[in-house]
């Protein structure tokens, strides 16, 4: 009798049968997190940083449209500045200054900024007009980097004679006139621009770099004038205590328009808000534009302190000028928006009063010209 024997292969066996009853039961053991695997696996994270800043520095002319705009917005209160005070210059800057002389021995101002120092009526009045038109000239966007550092030269040549009646503003675009020596300010906007598009001229990568960074040292300056101006805030009592802002807007000095100051200052709940929200503004700036979302939240609320400085307080020009250095840190896409919306606006504008203007006489009898039927049109 022959014994039949089935047999059977682990090939035959299902794979979960195979499987130890113990393994069903435990999840796999995953490795502890280690220093080292880290490291492992950003090994790469110097040298991709490095690539990025290179290629940030050198691919592309980055806030063209904010400096634009702060080229447009500083040299037109830089015009307006030398052109309100054309009835005093003489006095404050010019020949009738020189009982300041004294004070500018001790700033040790040199040449070519002392120039002025020693000047007659003619040259004096020579140098204010040519440094009205720089300005101008600084607006329009007009041959920039020849015309940049001499406006820098002509207007701080103006106020090295008297220098006790400036303001922060006029420090500070001092500073801010050095940094855009380097920089491609007139990249949009501008009549350069225009003469660079007929003739075809290209950019240099050297241009770039530097354009780049004086960017960089334009919103370094900035950030460091926020940051010292508010660790300097909490130093004093009156800043700790909340009231600091009620002094300088109901003193006679800086106090425009009284009924508002008093209308500000009429709680002391808003004086401690207004003084608490000036300081902390002002030291946490720096730290809100790592992100988009904080640095709008900066930007908007800087932009309401200077607002609030220029209407209150009436300093219009150094709120202005710092305003307009804020400018390069908004989007060059915000600003393109903005620039549209206002072009409709004034298309717009004009398209109603063209409407509202009276038609003109036909030259052919008993016909309207097609500019006309809209008046003519029930």
């Amino acid at each position: 009798m022959a014994l039949t024997t089935t047999e059977t292969t682990t090939d035959q066996i299902p794979a979960q049968s195979r499987q130890d009853p113990a393994s069903t039961d435990t999840p796999e053991a995953q490795p502890a997190p280690s220093v080292s695997a880290w490291f492992r696996r950003h090994r790469n994270a110097p040298a991709n940083l490095f690539n990025w800043i290179l290629d940030w520095f050198l691919l592309n002319r980055h806030a063209d449209y904010g400096l634009a705009v702060m080229r447009i917005a500083s040299g037109t209160l830089l015009v307006g500045w030398l052109v309100f005070n054309l009835p005093i210059a003489s006095r404050i800057w010019g020949p009738g200054s020189a009982y300041w002389d004294e004070y500018r021995e001790i700033l040790g101002y040199q040449w070519p900024l002392d120039i002025l120092r020693d000047a007659g009526p003619g040259l004096f009045w020579a140098w204010y007009l040519i440094a009205i038109a720089l300005a101008v000239a600084f607006v329009l966007g007009w041959r920039t980097r020849a015309v940049t550092p001499l406006l820098f030269i002509f207007y701080t040549a103006i106020n090295a004679q008297n220098t006790p009646i400036s303001d922060g503003g006029n420090y500070f675009i001092r500073i801010m006139l050095i940094y855009l020596i380097f920089a491609d300010i007139s990249r949009r906007w501008s009549l350069d621009s225009r003469r660079r598009r007929k003739k075809g001229l290209g950019e240099t990568q050297t241009g770039t770099v530097l354009h780049n960074l004086a960017l960089i040292l334009v919103v370094g300056q900035l950030c460091l004038v926020y940051l010292e101006a508010g660790l300097y805030k909490v130093q004093g009592s009156l800043w700790q205590d909340g009231t600091a802002i009620y002094y300088p807007v109901q003193s006679e000095a800086y106090g425009v328009f009284p009924w508002l100051a008093d209308l500000l200052t009429f709680s002391s709940w808003a004086v401690v808000l207004v003084t608490y929200f000036t300081v902390i503004v002002q030291i946490a700036f720096p730290f809100l534009l790592f992100h988009r979302v904080t640095r709008r939240i900066a930007l908007v609320s800087i932009l309401a302190m200077h607002l609030g400085i220029a209407v209150v307080m009436g300093l219009p020009f150094f709120s202005g000028i710092m305003a307009s250095a804020d400018a390069v840190l908004v989007s060059g896409a915000t600003w393109v928006t903005i620039a549209a919306w206002g072009r409709a606006r004034f298309s717009g504008l004009r398209a109603r009063l063209g409407a509202k203007a009276p038609g003109k006489r036909s030259t052919t009898h008993g016909q309207h010209h097609p500019a006309d039927s809209e008046s003519v049109s029930v």
